[in-house]
């Protein structure tokens, strides 16, 4: 017994259940909620909001409260979007209360009384009965029950629960009837420790990591250049009035103002578009992480089956026909019951349109099947008024009647039990049911689809997993039939070495549902960018951990709300176009970041050259501002372009992008200051024509360089959206009024600004092909 204040016959007094109540409070699922306001405010607690508050506060500081508003702006427009975007998915916890029975049956002072599923305490004792759903974590002290736990464990068989053993709350009781002891309630039970780790679960954003450890390194390269500006400006004995609009400009450069717009919006368009084709996005960073997925594990029960019995195979005994036992079994169902294995029979004869009626026998009786004796019995009169007696059940239980050896049938049992399925036996008799009419095979079919989908994921490059609560040889089965693969381990029995290298396999078999979790977070660690489906309540955990994770139309609402994509048809093929959707909005962020690494690097180095060895403060903070305005206006319509989705799955290549983006700011950087030093030198601008002439060139150079990183082979191959082409002229009339007027700027003349267009553009068109060559090499193209 658990609690030895319990007393059998009078169950807990209704002083000491009250007691216990206000101790550990209602039966109910914790739920954790916090205020709109600080969800939204949330939005600005992190590294790359932080980098963009420091640099308005740093606007403000220096009187260029315009500037700063404007990258507030920014940051408020993309936060706003993200929360609405994510507010859906706060729904998860509340949904595990609807799990609860609303009313139950309590023995309090020696009296049944029925009370609300929240007011039962540790220690109350319970009566269930068919029908009932399990209101609390129980421990079963008499009778016998058939549980469906599929929505807990995912097993697709209901579960005999005998005496002394414990049962999860939110089960569902197909037959018999029981007693047993709470033993856990509300936040202790099953469902209360998966709302745990539900809360706790939070896998980081891949883009976003990458993205800030890129715009870490370019600060720190700033960093450096300001600091050698700084000594350089003690020994020139430069003013402060220079050093310090010469350190605000490469901090402007440098901070990724329109990032989280770039990042919210994109995800925004893409789950809109997804949303058309059946997937519904409730975490915008999985679109993001879907892009680099290599793992997906994939439930069985429910993901790559269908999550309800059907007969695979009828095995009549001579001289019986599959007719006759397919009818005697229908005749030992419950038509009106909700039991999976009598509607999967009654679906087979309703497909052969067969009927029980052509037997000519007339109903006496129904016994459905009860956990002690495992099987179900009907009585019926033949013709003649002889008593008949026909049962369905346990293989071993039915052939105690059959009186001739059984061991082969026995044997034969086992042997079809080996694919997962399940067996039962039929019989019939006069008046007891001595005749073995046959087997009868049961199975949690596959879906149509699930050999189609392994294959087309495995093609995209993604490591399909089978993750499972059955038995390595059933999930060897059915691995082997989708096409996943045979190297299995049985979570319980494998050893450190193999954990070690859990990659390795393709079914993980045996696993608790309690384990996905751990096996997401294994994965994660070896830094696997990890998915995971599934559809019941024990997937919800490890659906919020993953990177990506990904519940089936017929999912429990808790699934639904824990996972990043939510599936409306049934199956798992939607997920293929969310991938390669993924992978375009991939590719548009790559760009992003290289796009930003070129214009840093050659922006910062250009001031510290002119400086340097121009002697003169070649940008103003307005210029560099407007600059920045520019190439960011530009820089959002990437959201919109039209790229070419990767084949395969590709790990943010960190290297390869610093790398090529350093490279080609360098080459960008030579051109632009030779134009600098001949404008200085040869044509002998003063500083303010100078001053014009470097904002031309980095604003014309900014407008090119996307257009030659954008696409991976020569610049030709794509055709970029109308909304980048309409952006990119719209900042080209812009440019030109300013060069012609001289509109915040000293006049250059339309001729000069025509000559350097064209100077810009021949260089980029001789500098794509080294870039397709500097691609290729570092493996980008």
């Amino acid at each position: 017994m658990p609690d030895d204040n319990v007393k059998l016959q009078l169950g807990l007094s209704w002083v000491e259940a009250k007691k216990r109540l206000s101790e550990e409070g209602l039966n109910a699922l914790p739920e954790k909620r916090s205020h709109p306001l600080l969800l939204f405010l949330s939005k600005f607690w992190a590294p790359i909001p932080w980098m963009l508050e420091i640099t308005i506060i740093l606007e403000i500081v220096l009187h260029r409260v315009h500037d700063g508003l404007a990258i507030a702006g920014f940051l408020i427009g993309s936060s706003i979007i993200s929360f609405a975007q994510e507010s859906r998915a706060r729904r998860a916890l509340r949904s595990l209360i609807r799990r609860l029975s609303p009313r139950t049956r309590v023995l309090r002072d020696g009296v049944w009384t029925i009370l609300p599923a929240q007011e039962i305490v540790r220690g109350d004792i319970i009566l269930l009965r068919s029908g009932d759903i399990v209101p609390a974590d129980l421990q079963l002290i008499e009778g016998q029950i058939e549980v469906n736990e599929s929505m807990i464990t995912g097993e697709s068989f209901p579960r005999t629960v005998c005496e002394g053993e414990t049962l999860f709350g939110g089960g569902f009781v197909e037959s018999g009837q029981a007693h047993g002891v709470v033993v856990a309630t509300g936040a202790q039970t099953h469902l209360g420790k998966m709302t745990k780790l539900i809360q706790k679960a939070m896998p980081p954003s891949q883009a976003e990591k990458v993205i800030f450890d890129i715009v870490k390194s370019l600060l720190w390269i700033d960093s450096l250049l300001i600091a050698f500006i700084s000594l350089y400006g003690a020994i020139a004995a430069l003013p402060f009035t220079i050093l310090l609009p010469y350190a605000l400009v490469i901090l402007i450069a440098s901070v990724p103002a329109t990032l989280p717009s770039i990042f919210t919006l994109a995800t925004a368009l893409g789950s809109r578009e997804l949303a058309s084709k059946g997937v519904l996005t409730s975490k915008l960073s999985a679109l993001e992480d879907a892009s680099v997925m290599d793992v997906l594990l994939v439930d069985k029960t429910g993901t790559l089956t269908r999550n309800e019995l059907e007969i695979n195979n009828l095995f009549p005994y001579s001289p019986y026909s599959s007719k006759e036992l397919l009818l005697w079994s229908a005749l030992c169902s419950d038509p009106l019951a909700e039991n999976p294995i009598d509607k999967a029979i009654f679906k087979k004869l309703t497909e052969y349109k067969l009927s029980t009626q052509e037997l000519s026998l007339s109903f006496k009786q129904y016994i459905p099947a009860d956990p002690k004796t495992k099987m179900s019995k009907a009585l019926y009169l033949d013709k003649e008024g002889n008593p008949l007696t026909v049962v369905k059940g346990a293989v071993p239980a039915v052939l105690k009647n059959i009186p001739f050896d059984s061991s082969e049938i026995a044997n034969r049992a086992k042997e079809l039990e080996a694919d997962g399925s399940r067996i039962l036996a039929v019989a019939y008799g006069y008046p007891k049911a001595d005749k073995l009419l046959g087997l009868i095979s049961f199975s949690d079919p596959l879906r149509e689809e699930s050999e189609a989908l392994v294959r087309k994921i495995k093609e995209l490059g993604i490591k399909v997993i089978m993750v499972t609560g059955d038995q390595e040889f059933t999930a060897k089965s059915i691995g082997r039939k989708v096409g996943i693969g045979e190297q299995s381990i049985t979570l319980p029995n494998a050893t450190a070495d193999q954990l070690q290298q859990i990659e390795k396999f393709d079914i993980i078999a045996g696993v608790f549902p309690e384990d996905k979790f751990m096996i997401v977070q294994a994965f994660q660690k070896k830094n696997h960018v990890t998915g995971m489906t599934g559809d019941g309540v024990n997937d919800a955990p490890a659906l919020r951990q993953a990177h990506v994770g990904i519940a089936v139309s017929n999912a429990v609402d808790v699934a639904k709300a824990a996972a990043s994509f939510v599936l409306t048809n049934p199956g798992l093929m939607d997920i293929v176009p969310a991938i390669m959707l993924s992978r375009i909005i991939f590719e548009r962020i790559l760009t992003y970041i290289l796009n930003k690494v070129v214009k840093t690097i050659e922006v910062a180095f250009y001031m510290t050259l002119g400086l340097v060895l121009g002697k003169t403060f070649v940008l103003n903070p307005f210029l560099g501002v407007i600059l920045v305005l520019y190439n960011d206006v530009l820089t959002l319509s990437i959201i919109s372009d039209q790229v070419k989705p990767a084949h395969k799955t590709r790990k943010w290549p960190i290297k390869s992008i610093v790398i090529s983006g350093a490279t080609l700011g360098f080459m960008l950087l030579l051109f632009s200051f030779s134009l600098f030093l001949f404008a200085r030198n040869v044509l002998g601008l003063d500083q303010d024509h100078l001053q014009s002439l470097s904002f031309l060139i980095l604003a014309l150079e900014g407008q090119a360089t996307l257009y030659l990183v954008r696409e991976r082979h020569h610049f030709w191959n794509s055709w970029p959206s109308s909304w980048m082409i309409a952006t990119s002229l719209f900042v080209l009339f812009a440019l030109g009024i300013q060069a012609t007027y001289g509109i915040g700027t000293t006049k250059i003349g339309f001729g000069h600004f025509l000559g350097l267009v064209a100077a810009i553009l021949a260089y980029m068109i001789a500098l794509d092909f080294f870039k397709v060559w500097l691609f290729r090499k570092l493996k980008l193209s």
